[in-house]
């Protein structure tokens, strides 16, 4: 049996999990910078292909998946909105503001997985929390069927990626249109600055939840492994009654 799953992720396989995020934030805003500032571009094509660039980045993926998941439906549609605007307005606020209208999908999405079938955190941490391990996939499938609280907390968690989404989107808007144009390049730059703290802030609230999640599929692993289902846990030896203490609180 595959001892590590009961281990936390090493910091590569972090990393490698956060960089397409970090992608997402960096490549839009260096692109625009590059284009406009050095390259000589105007505002509005130098939005635009620095749009395309993150959205070409997130298809390539969507395309080593072989799946049109919720994430490459969003770029899909991000491709096509980004075309659109070419056509209706040279106004580049209006392009700035484009990320607004697939964020508050993404929001209404997460938001819906909260009450309709499995949270999206749950299912996007799948490979992370069973690390491919047998026995773990089924502690962790078995975690959401028998353990409310362990539901609960990955609806709280999905719900708040969900809330912080919609809040990035408004403020976006908000934001760059407190501006004049004349005032873009200030008003881009600052727009991205809510989307910034808002992950970061999420990212440090679902760092908070993950230990007594851990510890919630373990007590279901054990559970599992006492009714011969599954093996042992390589650590079932270790005390956990800390995080699920802390979880029924």
């Amino acid at each position: 049996m595959n001892t590590q799953a009961s281990k936390s992720p090493d910091p590569a396989r972090k990393f490698r999990a956060l960089a397409p995020m970090a992608l997402d934030l960096v490549i839009p805003i260096a692109g625009f910078y590059v284009l406009h500032q050095l390259a000589g571009f105007s505002q509005v094509w130098a939005l635009t292909l620095a749009g395309a660039a993150g959205g070409v980045w997130t298809l390539i993926h969507t395309i080593q998946r072989r799946k049109l998941d919720v994430i490459g439906l969003l770029v899909v549609l991000e491709m096509a909105l980004t075309v659109a605007l070419l056509f209706i307005s040279d106004d580049p606020r209006l392009i700035a503001a484009k990320p607004s209208f697939y964020t508050l999908l993404a929001a209404v999405y997460l938001l819906l997985t909260c009450v309709a079938g499995r949270p999206l955190v749950y299912v996007a941490a799948t490979p992370m929390a069973t690390d491919g391990d047998p026995d773990r996939t089924v502690a962790y499938e078995q975690a959401w069927e028998r353990s409310q609280p362990f539901r609960a907390r990955e609806r709280m968690v999905t719900a708040a990626f969900g809330l912080a989404a919609l809040v990035d989107a408004v403020l976006r808007v908000i934001v760059v249109y407190s501006f004049d144009v004349d005032k873009f390049n200030e008003s881009f730059l600052l727009s991205q600055l809510p989307g910034i703290v808002l992950i970061v802030a999420v990212l440090l609230f679902t760092k908070s939840q993950i230990k007594v999640l851990h510890g919630l599929v373990d007590e279901v692993h054990d559970q599992l492994a006492a009714e011969g289902v599954i093996g042992p846990r390589p650590d079932a030896g270790q005390h956990t009654a800390s995080a699920l203490n802390e979880a029924t609180r």
